[in-house]
């Protein structure tokens, strides 16, 4: 899950600008002006359609996101012969959805929690986030704002996520040769 804000990452507080030019001016409202909830998952074939999320995640919101998101998508790209890897956030390792998961044949990959490293599903989120803001890009609407993030993610180059997976094995073992500490992926 991403959390996508109007006035840009981190409200835009903060920025990185060549010193040559001249510095930008971004506007703040109180609050960030809204904010746009979103859950993705992508393979090396392909990736589910968006889901934008409404108000605060349980476990049975996770589950109907995971049947009506994730089990279309992994029955066409391969049936039973693939892994989930979520963020481990509560409602993904709730005993609801682990249930859930269990009663769909789904077999969850497993890594430690808080280790951002080794998803790339947060790559990928890095890399939506400069096209959706580039620029400073900042929205007026959370519609315009959701128009943006589909944007980004239905021209996702194939390619790019394909990378982003292949680079999982790598990823453990570089983890594993740095004791665990933060890589600079």
């Amino acid at each position: 899950m991403k959390k996508w804000n109007l006035d840009g990452p981190d409200g835009n507080i903060k920025y990185w600008h060549d010193l040559r030019k001249e510095s930008r001016s971004f506007f703040s409202r109180q609050s960030g002006g809204g904010s746009v909830m979103v859950w993705a998952a992508f393979s090396f074939n392909g990736q589910v359609d968006l889901a934008f999320l409404d108000g605060r995640q349980n476990s049975p919101k996770c589950i109907e996101i995971l049947e009506n998101h994730l089990m279309p998508f992994a029955e066409n790209i391969g049936g039973r012969n693939w892994k989930y890897q979520h963020e481990n956030a509560p409602t993904h390792t709730s005993s609801a959805t682990k249930i859930y998961l269990n009663s769909r044949n789904v077999t969850v990959l497993k890594w430690p929690p808080m280790s951002p490293d080794l998803n790339p599903i947060e790559n990928m989120w890095g890399i939506m986030s400069r096209k959706v803001h580039e620029d400073g890009g900042q929205f007026y609407s959370v519609y315009a704002l959701k128009t943006a993030i589909e944007s980004a993610w239905y021209n996702l180059e194939p390619e790019i996520l394909q990378i982003l997976i292949m680079s999982v094995e790598k990823r453990v073992y570089d983890v594993l040769l740095k004791n665990g500490m933060t890589l600079n992926y």
